[in-house]
C-alpha cells in the first residue's frame, strides 16, 4: 500500500465528512460500480424468475438477501481506484469468484442484517482477517464510527424506498391523460407480470443506490484507519524527506552556478566598457499614453465565468392541484366512513378495512419499536434506578510497582514508616524522608482503597482523585469502591503539596511541618503499623 498514490488528502475527518467523501468518490465512478453490482444481481434475478415464477415475493427476497455477494466487486474497484490503480469492469468481473471466497457463509447468515455492513466489509475483503483477529479489529474500528455506519445503512434503506416510489410516479407521469386506468383494482389484481415488473424496478433502484452505500462505508473505514495509523503524519514525514533530498541537490547545483557566475563577472569586469547611450526622457503625454495602453490590455480586463446553484426567481402563480391527488384524498376520507347507501356502491369498500388494519398495525409496530429502543438505550440508568441487579465487577487490575519513579510496593516499605522518615530527615536526607512518606501513602491508597493510579497521572491529579471519593453527606457511596474520609483527603492534599515543593522546587518544609505530617499519617493509617 503506497500512501503517496492516495487519491484523496489524508487528514482527520469526522464520520459525516467521510461519508460525504464517499458520496463524491461514488459519483466520479458510478457507472462501473453500478454495472459490476447489477450484472451478478441480474443473473440471480433471471434465475429466480425461471425457478420461482409463481413466487415473485420470494424471488426478490432472495435477490435482496444476496446483497453482500454483489457488494464486493464495487468495493474492490473503489479500493484500487483510491490508490491510483485503474480497474475495468471486465477485470473486476473476473475477480468475482476470488472476492467471494472468504467468509461468504458468515456474511449470508448471522452478519447479513448487520447495520454496519458497509463499514465492516473492508476488514474481510481488504485486510483478509477472520476469526479472533477480525473480532479484535472490528472492536477497535467500532469505538468511534459504528453509529455513523448504522445511520448510513438506515439512510440507504430509506433512499431505496423513496426512489422506488419516485420511479413508479415517473412512469405514471408518462401515461397520457387520455388513458383512463382504475389504479386500485389494477394494483390489487396481483398479476404476476405486474409483480415481476415492480421487482425489476426495485432491482434497478438497489443497483443505483449500492455504489453510494458501499463507497461511503469504505470511506468511513479509510477515515478510521487514517486516525488510528496516522497516515497524514507519515505522508508529511515522507514529503519532508523528499524535500530535504531535493534541497541538498539544489544546494549543490546552486554552489556550482554561483562559481560559474563569479567567473563570468570576473571576465566581464576585465573587458573594455562600451559607450552607454542615455535614453531620452519621456514626456508626460507619452507616459500617459503608455499607461493607457497597458490598462487597456488583457491583464486588466480579465473575465471569469463562475457556475453555481442559486434560487430561481419565479413569479407567484396559482398552480392547479392535480385531480388524481384530490381523488386519492377523497378516497382516504371515505375509508373511515360507513357507506350504507345502496344507490352509490363503492368498488373500494372491501379494501378499506384491510388498508386501515395495515396502517394500524404499522403504527403499533412503530410505537412498540420506539419503546423497546428507549428501554435498551437507557438500560443502565433504569437498572441502577430500580436497583434490579449490580453490574458485574470488573477483574481487578494489577497494582503498579512504581509511580513517578517511586517504588510503591508494600514489600519495599519499612515496618515503622514514620520512624524511618524521621531518621532520614535528621540524617540530612530530607528528600528521601519525605519521599518515603509519600510513596507509603500511595501504596496504602492503592492496596486499601483500590485506587487505580497510573503513570499518565500527575501527583495533583492523584490527590484530586482521592478528594473526589470522600464519604457523601447522605452516606450513599459506590458499593464497589471504599470511600475515604475528609481527614485522609486533606492529608493527601497537604503531603502532595509538600512533596512537589521538595521534588521540583528543592524547597524542604520545616521540621515541625514534617512531624505534623507524620502524626497525620499515623492517624489516617492507624492500623498500618
Amino acid at each position: 500500500m503506497d500512501l503517496n498514490r492516495l487519491a484523496v488528502r489524508a487528514r482527520l475527518r469526522s464520520p459525516w465528512e467521510s461519508i460525504d467523501l464517499g458520496v463524491a468518490l461514488a459519483r466520479r465512478q458510478w457507472w462501473p460500480l453500478f454495472v459490476v453490482w447489477l450484472l451478478p444481481a441480474a443473473l440471480v434475478f433471471g434465475a429466480t424468475s425461471v425457478w420461482l415464477w409463481d413466487s415473485p415475493s420470494l424471488a426478490i427476497f432472495l435477490v435482496w438477501w444476496l446483497k453482500p455477494v454483489y457488494d464486493r466487486l464495487p468495493l474492490f474497484i473503489a479500493s484500487r481506484t483510491l490508490f491510483g490503480e485503474s480497474v475495468s469492469v471486465a477485470g473486476a468481473l473476473r475477480q468475482f469468484p476470488r472476492q467471494n471466497l472468504r467468509d461468504w457463509f458468515a456474511w449470508l447468515t448471522w452478519r447479513r442484517l448487520s447495520p454496519t455492513r458497509a463499514f465492516d466489509m473492508p476488514v474481510t475483503l481488504l485486510e483478509q482477517s477472520s476469526g479472533a483477529a477480525r473480532s479484535a479489529r472490528i472492536n477497535v474500528l467500532h469505538r468511534k464510527h459504528a453509529s455513523a455506519a448504522t445511520w448510513l445503512t438506515v439512510t440507504g434503506a430509506h433512499v431505496e424506498m423513496f426512489l422506488s416510489l419516485a420511479l413508479m410516479a415517473l412512469i405514471y407521469l408518462f401515461i397520457p391523460e387520455q388513458v383512463e386506468i382504475d389504479w386500485l383494482p389494477f394494483l390489487a389484481s396481483g398479476e404476476l407480470w405486474l409483480q415481476w415488473a415492480l421487482n425489476g424496478l426495485y432491482l434497478l433502484v438497489m443497483a443505483a443506490v449500492a455504489p453510494f452505500y458501499i463507497v461511503s462505508g469504505f470511506a468511513l473505514y479509510i477515515g478510521r484507519r487514517i486516525e488510528l495509523e496516522a497516515w497524514d503524519i507519515e505522508i508529511q514525514f515522507r514529503n519532508l524527506r523528499q524535500r530535504h533530498q531535493r534541497t541538498e541537490k539544489q544546494s549543490a547545483r546552486t554552489v556550482v552556478a554561483q562559481l560559474l557566475l563569479l567567473c563570468v563577472l570576473g571576465l566581464a569586469t576585465m573587458a573594455p566598457s562600451g559607450s552607454v547611450r542615455a535614453e531620452a526622457p519621456r514626456t508626460p503625454e507619452a507616459a500617459r499614453e503608455s499607461v493607457d495602453q497597458i490598462l487597456s490590455g488583457d491583464d486588466f480586463h480579465r473575465r471569469e465565468k463562475v457556475d453555481g446553484w442559486r434560487l430561481k426567481d419565479t413569479e407567484k402563480q396559482e398552480d392547479e392541484f392535480p385531480e388524481w391527488m384530490i381523488n386519492f384524498i377523497e378516497w382516504l376520507e371515505s375509508l373511515g366512513q360507513d357507506d350504507d347507501r345502496e344507490d352509490e356502491p363503492s368498488s373500494y369498500g372491501s379494501l378499506g378495512p384491510l388498508i386501515g388494519g395495515l396502517i394500524e398495525l404499522l403504527l403499533w409496530g412503530g410505537a412498540i419499536a420506539l419503546v423497546l429502543y428507549l428501554l435498551w438505550q437507557f438500560r443502565d440508568p433504569l437498572r441502577q434506578g430500580l436497583r434490579l441487579r449490580r453490574r458485574p465487577k470488573a477483574p481487578p487490575k494489577a497494582a503498579p510497582e512504581t509511580l513517578f519513579g517511586l517504588d510503591v510496593r508494600r514489600s519495599s516499605l519499612p515496618a515503622d514508616v514514620c520512624a524511618e522518615v524521621l531518621r532520614l530527615w535528621r540524617a540530612g536526607d530530607q528528600r528521601g524522608g519525605l519521599g518515603l512518606l509519600y510513596r507509603a501513602t500511595l501504596s496504602h491508597l492503592i492496596e486499601r482503597y483500590q485506587f487505580e493510579f497510573g503513570d499518565h497521572l500527575t501527583e495533583s491529579e492523584c490527590a484530586q482523585l482521592v478528594s473526589l471519593r470522600q464519604q457523601p453527606a447522605d452516606g450513599g457511596a459506590d458499593e464497589d469502591m471504599r470511600p475515604v474520609s475528609g481527614t485522609l483527603a486533606t492529608f493527601v492534599q497537604n503531603l502532595t503539596a509538600a512533596w512537589q515543593q521538595i521534588a521540583y522546587a528543592h524547597r524542604a518544609p520545616a521540621s515541625a511541618r514534617l512531624e505534623q505530617l507524620c502524626g497525620q499519617w499515623q492517624e489516617v493509617f492507624a492500623d498500618a503499623h
